[in-house]
């Protein structure tokens, strides 16, 4: 696995809090390696934190489609991806985790950390809870 910064694990979870200047091409590239990375460790989901990202820019469809896309290739559709972004940045009609939904990947995106590792939790709970039965 290659060392991806701003990457940490506690317990079973992945948090990624990359803190730089990107463009948005960058920015997606990061984020899915450090998807893949903690998908490698056998972690059960992962916070992606954005807020500490700068240069993005605004987005538009195309752009969110291919975070959509390029996100839920990185994730498949067993490991849970919480994204956090500031206000925004968060398109109400959420297009890109519509597509990424679309491909079977579990993604959510948030503005307020708690109700992302909320999300995250219940899933958890209910992927046990599937397991245990």
């Amino acid at each position: 696995m290659q060392n991806i910064k701003g990457l940490e694990q506690i317990g079973s979870r992945a948090f990624y809090r990359p803190r730089e200047a990107v463009e948005l091409e960058q920015a997606l590239r990061m984020g899915a390696a450090a998807i893949r990375a903690a998908r490698e460790l056998g972690l059960s989901d992962m916070l992606v934190d954005t807020t500490g990202l700068t240069g993005l820019g605004p987005m538009g469809a195309f752009q969110r489609y291919e975070v959509g896309s390029m996100f839920a290739t990185a994730a498949g559709a067993q490991f849970s991806v919480a994204v956090l972004a500031r206000p925004e940045q968060i398109d109400p009609q959420k297009i890109g985790i519509l597509v990424a939904q679309n491909r079977n990947a579990m993604i959510d995106i948030f503005s307020v950390e708690k109700d992302a590792i909320a999300w995250l939790d219940a899933r958890l709970r209910r992927m046990s809870a599937i397991r245990e039965r």
